[in-house]
């Protein structure tokens, strides 16, 4: 018993390195490709969330200034985001912080699942404008309030549609989604028009059941930017399961890098339809000034 207690002992100290706050870490895709090791994270005072974020925050923040910050749904609206870590450590190891809805998992099966509501990602909003402000907090003065960014996949993404008035919001990431006619998570076709910031639909071509709906979202949205990036092949979950986040994960971060980062270079993938770097994929983009 004295052993297992050591053992314990030191993974609860290994967990709490760099932060009191962190209640458990995990690792995924050895910290991600970007210049940052990612870590997943249980946060003491937001234990139903999972936080993806560079371990060490005060390297970033040196290079990257304030970081900017992104609410993650998950698919079928679900609690946990387990099947979206690769892309969502990808992009926290690009010098992001991502707030994804649900308890953190060590692994698939360690507890059950259930939904979580779209209101969450208000909630991570509101948490995330505490911490920066705490003097006690890892995120003091390190976020950037004013780069705030909601995404979701699938049932995620009629998520986002419902609370995307929220006026901190500045841009929008549609993974496998589209509303269409139908009504899900309290969301429709009318909530199209909570839409205030340029958004992006990232999805897998015409075996992804929300490809059409996506296109028509794409025709009937009017009063924002708005941009399709299709991987022809893709599916319905895309890249989310290849190492690194595939795909998926670089439009997303090229995206916010764009819109939150000020790197205007990448407008030409979405403009230009510049996919050099994007084989398989196609694009498509209106409402943007020229």
């Amino acid at each position: 018993m004295k052993k297992f207690g050591i053992l314990v002992g030191l993974f609860v100290a290994i967990c709490m390195v760099g932060s009191a706050q962190i209640v458990k870490s995990k690792v995924v895709d050895n910290g991600g490709s970007g210049p940052y090791k990612a870590i997943v994270a249980t946060e003491q005072t937001l234990q139903d969330f999972t936080i993806y974020r560079p371990e060490n925050i005060n390297e970033a923040v040196k290079t990257e200034g304030k970081l900017s910050i992104l609410a993650f749904a998950n698919g079928g609206c679900s609690n946990t985001s387990i099947t979206h870590e690769k892309v969502l450590s990808e992009m926290a190891s690009q010098g992001y912080i991502v707030i994804a809805l649900g308890a953190m998992q060590m692994t698939f099966d360690d507890r059950e699942h259930g939904k979580a509501e779209a209101t969450m990602l208000i909630d991570a909003i509101d948490w995330i404008s505490n911490q920066s402000k705490n003097k006690e907090s890892d995120y003091y003065k390190k976020v950037d309030l004013k780069k705030i960014a909601i995404g979701g996949q699938s049932c995620g993404g009629a998520q986002v549609l419902f609370v995307a008035k929220d006026p901190r919001v500045k841009t929008y990431l549609m993974f496998n989604t589209g509303i269409g006619d139908m009504t899900m998570a309290d969301a429709s076709k009318a909530s199209l028009k909570n839409l205030h910031g340029p958004v992006v639909y990232i999805v897998g071509g015409e075996s992804d059941v929300a490809y059409a709906n996506a296109l028509l979202d794409f025709e009937r949205i009017s009063d924002v930017p708005v941009a399709v990036a299709n991987l022809v092949e893709g599916g319905h979950m895309g890249t989310f399961g290849d190492k690194y986040g595939g795909s998926f994960a670089r439009m997303a971060t090229d995206w916010l890098d764009w819109q939150l980062k000020g790197k205007d270079e990448n407008s030409s993938i979405f403009l230009e339809s510049d996919l050099s770097a994007y084989p398989g994929w196609t694009m498509d983009a209106k409402n943007f000034k020229k």
